[in-house]
């Protein structure tokens, strides 16, 4: 199976982590991908995707002159994908003529009227389905992606030392997209009862003066470290007390599942999303939205634990995210998109016939 990416530049700023670990899981299997962006655009992460996989970029820079039509029949004339997955307008506009099963990838509520060369809408957004669903992508026309989370191979862990933190004092992962009025205010209130310690807060978004503005109002930001590349914040967790994820969060799985990955407590809040991989006591903690009595109290208890409880709630968790990682994720993806390149080749050939 041949996946071509287009990605618009400043949708990517915004769901860089979703649309790299999506790329990266579906390196995992049998599939041939590539990406495609604009020429003089700095994606950081994109590169180190392709590196990491060894792709190359391509880049459309020197064929500015060139008609959409032209530009993307030259670009693409040589790669015939059966799925072309498009993230962002400029992506969608790009792609037309492309050719194969083309799916957008959306993460909030946009103006359905640019979707017109769209077969499938996909998401990992509960609330966004639904909004597609009921704007004329009902039924099959849209789907949810599965969870994935993808572990960077080779990547040098951190030291503390390089972000000014005391060998001996103990860190805290927080990990979230960063958004106003998902918890970033009442997580960091939190985490202020939590003395001698360091805080990884690991995401981006297109909030995160505002973030880091919380965490400045509970006079934790001298303590906080702020770490945006989702290659650094997947190795923040090697050396961290707990991961505290108490978000409204749409890519919440994914913190769950890479924190259980490097065996490291999960606190987290009960949801659909929470529930599927933690059990309270058992391989994590949950703690109440917004009661911050409630919250404090348990974080005291995880505090608290000792390192023969800590090692067998860790190690049960860690076992539970390899079973769901291997025979659940990734051939999730393969089954979903074989079907829809079936169903793709089965309306052609009505048509052609």
């Amino acid at each position: 199976m041949k996946i071509l990416h287009i990605i618009d530049p400043a949708y990517f700023q915004t769901h860089k982590k979703t649309i790299s670990e999506l790329i990266l899981s579906l390196s995992l299997s049998k599939v041939e991908q590539k990406v495609y962006t604009r020429e003089g655009e700095k994606l950081g992460w994109i590169d180190t995707v392709c590196e990491v996989v060894g792709w190359k970029v391509a880049k459309s820079g020197k064929l500015k002159g060139l008609s959409n039509k032209l530009k993307t029949w030259f670009l693409f004339s040589s790669f015939r994908p059966d799925i072309v997955i498009k993230y962002g307008l400029d992506a969608r506009v790009i792609a037309n003529g492309v050719g194969g099963v083309q799916i957008s990838f959306i993460n909030e509520k946009e103006n359905l009227s640019t979707f017109e060369n769209t077969d499938y809408i996909m998401t990992n957004v509960d609330d966004v389905l639904s909004y597609v669903k009921s704007h004329g992508y009902s039924g099959t026309r849209s789907f949810l992606l599965p969870s994935f989370v993808y572990e960077y191979p080779n990547i040098p862990d951190i030291v503390k030392k390089d972000y000014f933190i005391p060998e001996k004092s103990d860190v805290v992962y927080v990990g979230g997209t960063f958004l106003k009025n998902i918890g970033f205010e009442w997580a960091f209130d939190a985490l202020s009862i939590i003395q001698n310690t360091y805080f990884f807060i690991a995401g981006s978004g297109p909030d995160d003066e505002y973030v880091k503005d919380c965490a400045l109002r509970v006079n934790l930001k001298a303590r906080s470290r702020f770490i945006p590349e989702i290659e650094k914040s997947m190795k923040a967790l090697a050396d961290v007390k707990f991961a505290f994820l108490p978000f409204d969060d749409p890519e919440l799985s994914k913190y769950i599942l890479e924190a259980m990955l490097q065996k490291k407590l999960v606190v987290t809040v009960k949801n659909s999303q929470s529930e599927e991989f933690i059990s309270d006591g058992k391989t994590g903690f949950f703690v109440p939205r917004t009661d911050m009595y409630l919250i404090k109290k348990k974080l005291k208890e995880v505090i608290a634990l000792s390192d023969k409880e800590r090692e067998k709630i860790v190690n049960d968790a860690f076992e539970y995210a390899q079973k769901y990682i291997a025979p659940v994720i990734i051939p999730a993806y393969l089954q979903m998109f074989e079907e829809l390149v079936r169903r793709y080749n089965s309306r052609k050939n009505l048509l052609n016939n």
